[in-house]
């Protein structure tokens, strides 16, 4: 397995024969002006909740032939509607699978509404397992009490959890969350697109060091930065 970071929380993460596009918001974010969505291949598009900033790009890759687009029955919908191939509707505790992975769609604390006002069901996270590793994408969320239900019954080799404050929880809580999930290597998302969410060096140096100090590895990413997992 390896994973791409493309900025905010959008994340390309390819898993066998699989490419799952997580919340593209690509071509609205000038931190990623050095990214071009129509030259990544894409087999999924993973939606975790309805904000513009977590699908603004989704139906430039939906529409595609054999893509298929995962997400909240609502905003599967709501997809489909607009041209989506091959929406997939799932709710909170689903699973899906392929030849050789699988995913499951766990709770996050955040609201969902799209982009024309509709409702967007509820926010989501995803554990996705191929190849011997778990990954877990919170997708917004505060820290909550069903990570530590997700550490006990899923632990993930590695977590992508967001940082930025303000709109999601923090640096601090994610070390708590880190603990629940009982993951020693984490990944930041959804830090310094916005004014609201951008982190000082000092606080994310303060963060690094607190993971380190608790035997754990925190990693704010360059936009386009590519990792393997094993």
């Amino acid at each position: 397995m390896r994973i791409q970071y493309l900025g905010h929380s959008c994340v390309l993460v390819v898993a066998g024969n699989r490419r799952l596009l997580i919340d593209p918001f690509i071509r609205p974010n000038p931190w990623a002006a050095g990214i071009r969505p129509e030259e990544l291949e894409v087999t999924d598009v993973l939606i975790t909740h309805g904000h513009q900033d977590h699908l603004a790009d989704a139906l430039e890759f939906a529409v595609r032939p054999g893509v298929r687009t995962i997400a909240c029955y609502e905003i599967a919908e709501w997809l489909g509607a607009q041209g989506a191939q091959h929406p997939v509707g799932m709710n909170i505790g689903g699973t899906l699978s392929w030849e050789d992975g699988r995913l499951r769609m766990v709770p996050a604390v955040h609201s969902s509404t799209l982009p024309d006002g509709k409702p967007g069901g509820v926010a989501a996270g995803y554990l996705i397992e191929s190849e011997g590793i778990r990954l877990y994408h919170a997708g917004d969320t505060a820290l909550t009490a069903e990570m530590g239900l997700i550490g006990d019954l899923w632990p993930p080799d590695v977590a992508l959890l967001p940082v930025g404050d303000h709109f999601t929880m923090g640096p601090e809580d994610a070390l708590h969350a880190a603990r629940l999930l009982h993951c020693t290597r984490t990944f930041a998302l959804h830090f310094d697109t916005f004014p609201p969410i951008s982190l000082s060096d000092e606080r994310k140096r303060a963060a690094e060091a607190a993971f380190r100090a608790d035997g754990r590895s925190l990693t704010f990413w360059d936009i386009g930065a590519s990792y393997p997992l094993d």
